[in-house]
């Protein structure tokens, strides 16, 4: 099982994205949206959402099944929870052994995943529109008839257990966790998905059973279905698959929606020591949520920056300077927080040569010395994403289920193009000098830094850059 399905990478790069598989250009609309004609919305009377989208000129369909609690809604001592609770679906059900689910996954022959993200819990689907029943029969189960067996349960923490293991071996996830960790520190936006392994041996079946039956209660769950499918079938699935589910406690309810709000933290200079050959940098500022009128913009932006091969950091620090394999852009957002971060791996002695070169490219960014034709080059990779997932159903089903629980609204197709397209130079320069002219990043250094060091007078982005100095790398 994914911890959590990115989209498609940039070429020659491995983006860090813990955002649902979504096109990135998804953003909470500003101005009046028309709904995209073709799909259904339900209601049913025990609170679970049904969205159904046909797309009769397909084969496939695509079972998109979203919780709206994620590992960010859970209390501290319990980090991790979610993320266990998503292995353990998959871990037998009152009707299903595991070997069963395992047979019956591949018996459908396409994909069967799960993420676990801060602010939601994914379960997907995809295969032929004959075996459509098969499974939804099958994720409404995993869904509502979870087993949480003991002796399943502790195979399944050690399983978990190695998953945090691999992390930890794997020098560019453990930057990010750390700089999350710091850059959102004593909050649930900085805590692991996966948990501790303090954490996880404290846990019991019981709490698992306790978690889920909360979480998973159909009032917090949307199930998205898309491609050469009956509505009526669907919802004929979704009326039976959760009878008898017993209502919780409202007030046990009401608690898991609550999200504890960001506050920011302080500015941090980090250097950790690694046995590897590369320095993993990372430098991030904060950046506008989810729900920001300000969220394409900052998408574009970093897309502008760092998101592609054409993109000013590629080019500069990679085409031109050789100091890098792999650099890339990202702006990060959640609900309520987000963060604009610049990540690149290199030899130690080039660290400062990069980061002088990334700060360069930055402040000339923040200064208005970008040109139309950028502009427009990184609407167009935006854009044609757009038109590529609209002829899919894995990205129709997915983009609607999590637009639901994101901002409760579905957009068409045109309202998310003319989103794109909406946002202008000026905007794009007056968002870039609010964000870096005179601003210091936070960063952090992993790796085998010998006498190389991060230091915090290096990360502040100067107000004004000439363009003689954009020029001049080293």
């Amino acid at each position: 099982m994914k911890k959590s399905i990115p989209p498609a990478p940039t070429p020659e790069t491995t983006p860090h994205q813990p955002q649902p598989y979504v096109p990135a250009h998804l953003t909470h609309p500003r101005r009046h949206r028309t709904r995209r004609r073709g799909w259904q919305r339900t209601r049913l009377p025990n609170g679970l959402t049904v969205i159904v989208e046909p797309m009769a000129h397909i084969r496939s369909v695509a079972v998109s099944a979203w919780s709206r609690i994620g590992a960010r809604h859970e209390p501290a001592a319990y980090n991790g929870i979610s993320h266990f609770v998503e292995h353990m679906l998959f871990k037998g059900t009152r009707r299903r052994t595991t070997r069963q689910i395992a047979v019956e996954s591949d018996r459908l022959g396409g994909q069967v995943e799960a993420a676990t993200m801060m602010e939601g819990v994914n379960y997907y689907i995809q295969t032929l529109d004959l075996y459509l029943p098969q499974a939804l029969d099958l994720l409404l189960d995993l869904l509502g008839a979870p087993r949480f067996d003991e002796t399943e349960f502790a195979r399944e923490r050690s399983v978990i257990l190695e998953e945090i293991k691999m992390i930890a071996d794997n020098p560019e996830e453990l930057a990010f966790e750390h700089f999350l960790a710091n850059f959102f520190p004593q909050h649930a936006l900085g805590r692991p998905i996966e948990g501790t392994p303090r954490t996880l041996r404290r846990l019991t079946p019981e709490d698992l059973r306790h978690f889920h039956h909360l979480a998973y209660h159909p009032r917090h769950l949307v199930i998205s279905v898309a491609g050469h499918v009956d509505p009526a079938l669907v919802l004929e699935h979704c009326h039976t698959g959760f009878a008898g589910t017993t209502p919780p406690d409202p007030a046990q309810l009401e608690r898991y929606q609550l999200l504890e709000p960001y506050v920011g933290a302080p500015t941090f200079c980090l250097n950790e020591h690694r046995d590897t050959e590369q320095v993993h940098l990372l430098l991030g500022l904060a950046a506008p949520s989810l729900l920001s009128p300000d969220r394409t913009a900052s998408t574009l932006l970093a897309t502008l920056l760092g998101g592609g091969l054409s993109s000013r950091l590629f080019l500069r620090v990679r085409e031109e300077a050789g100091l890098a394999y792999n650099i890339y852009a990202d702006a990060m957002a959640y609900s309520d927080a987000g963060v604009f971060l610049i990540y690149a791996a290199v030899a130690p002695r080039n660290l400062k040569r990069t980061v002088r070169a990334i700060l360069t490219e930055v402040a000339a960014v923040a200064s208005g010395q970008f040109t139309d034709d950028e502009v427009e080059l990184a609407k167009a990779q935006h854009l044609t994403s757009l038109h590529l997932g609209h002829d899919t159903s894995s990205v129709r089903a997915n983009q609607n289920g999590y637009q639901e629980i994101t901002f409760g609204q579905i957009f068409s197709h045109e309202d998310l193009e003319q989103e794109i397209n909406s946002v202008t130079r000026s905007q794009l320069q007056l968002l870039a000098r609010e964000l870096f002219a005179g601003k210091v990043f936070s960063g952090l250094a992993l790796g085998d830094l010998g006498r190389y060091r991060l230091h915090p007078a290096s990360l502040y982005v100067p107000r004004h850059v000439s363009r003689s100095t954009v020029q001049v790398i080293s």
